[in-house]
């Protein structure tokens, strides 16, 4: 295997140390607590959105046609799927007062924070930021109100800022940033989505460098199959779209966003479910905010140390998106 890659064969596996007891963060609005690790256990209660719990380990469980098989234990008792669980950690960081550099990559290392709009002139609740999302931090500021300081981070949606505080952002070096297998030959490097089975490929020649479970488009919204090439990637973006209530979402800090075509359909890193090998998406392939990274930073075009976004079409790695391998 290559620097940096691992196989990925449970979705628990590429977030956070497996170390338990661990802590985890609900991401469905109902996520219901069974009896036994499995769907048709009796339901004991229910965690509601953004509950934050203890978890005492995992296991596999579920039935026979389930695709994803792991389900935590909770250590207040009772089994959760899984899915609807994020492992978070909390990891405070230190506050820095000038930026090294610019602009920079800021990661949140902590389960969530609240942003402000509008620091020091109409102060107003802006989003919640998630752990393992990212954020463009182009600037500090002082709270004119207590002298604490703030990051500054651009939001291309608004075309605007929100400010979040230093210690839950962790800023990113170069070196974390900087291209993986440079020196391999673009032709040499492919990317294989294999649609029945869930499964991202990253080779280099005839060998397999990186592997990782997707979820690629839902029911309506299919990820269609063909051949692509990334042209356009950035570190993170402001995502919304759908077409009703049901289908609308509204992402800040969509992390390691690497496009494969004009229309929008991209490999990105998900901190909204943690249902890996289950079709989730509309339309883009899904994968944890680590799987996403390395594939943001092996794949080419590079984006430079300092810039936020690159397009050149037609310079980068093929993707061949295929429905079977049969």
């Amino acid at each position: 295997m290559a620097e940096g890659a691992a196989a990925v064969p449970d979705p628990a596996e590429a977030s956070v140390s497996l170390e338990f007891p661990t802590h985890g963060r609900v991401l469905y609005s109902r996520l219901k607590v069974h009896v036994s690790p499995e769907f048709a256990g009796e339901q004991t209660g229910s965690l509601l959105f953004d509950n934050l719990v203890d978890i005492a380990g995992r296991l596999r469980g579920g039935a026979y046609e389930d695709a994803n098989h792991t389900w935590y234990h909770l250590a207040a008792g009772g089994y959760v799927h899984s899915g609807g669980i994020q492992l978070v950690e909390t990891v405070p960081n230190p506050t820095l007062l000038e930026l090294p550099q610019p602009g920079m990559v800021g990661e949140v290392t902590v389960p969530y924070a609240d942003t402000m709009w509008a620091i020091n002139r109409s102060p107003a609740p802006g989003p919640r930021l998630y752990y393992q999302s990212t954020h463009w931090v182009d600037g500090v500021v002082i709270d004119e109100r207590d002298g604490s300081p703030w990051y500054r981070c651009y939001d291309n949606l608004w075309d605007s800022h929100y400010y979040t505080r230093p210690a839950w952002v962790r800023l990113l070096s170069t070196e974390e940033l900087a291209p993986i297998h440079p020196e391999i030959a673009g032709e040499e490097k492919h990317i294989e989505v294999v649609l029945d089975e869930q499964m991202l490929y990253a080779w280099e020649g005839a060998t397999l460098v990186y592997l990782a479970r997707t979820s690629t488009g839902q029911d309506g919204y299919e990820t269609p199959p063909g051949w692509y090439r990334t042209f356009h990637k950035r570190p993170t973006y402001h995502m919304t779209g759908g077409y009703d209530a049901s289908t609308t979402f509204d992402l800040p800090g969509v992390p390691w966003d690497t496009y494969i075509s004009e229309s929008g359909i991209a490999i990105h890193g998900t901190f909204w479910h943690n249902d890996f090998g289950t079709r989730h998406s509309h339309g883009c392939i899904n994968l944890t905010p680590t799987a996403a990274r390395w594939m943001y930073r092996w794949t080419n075009p590079s984006v430079p140390p300092g810039e936020k976004v690159i397009v050149e079409p037609g310079t980068g790695t093929q993707v061949w998106v295929r429905e079977s391998r049969l």
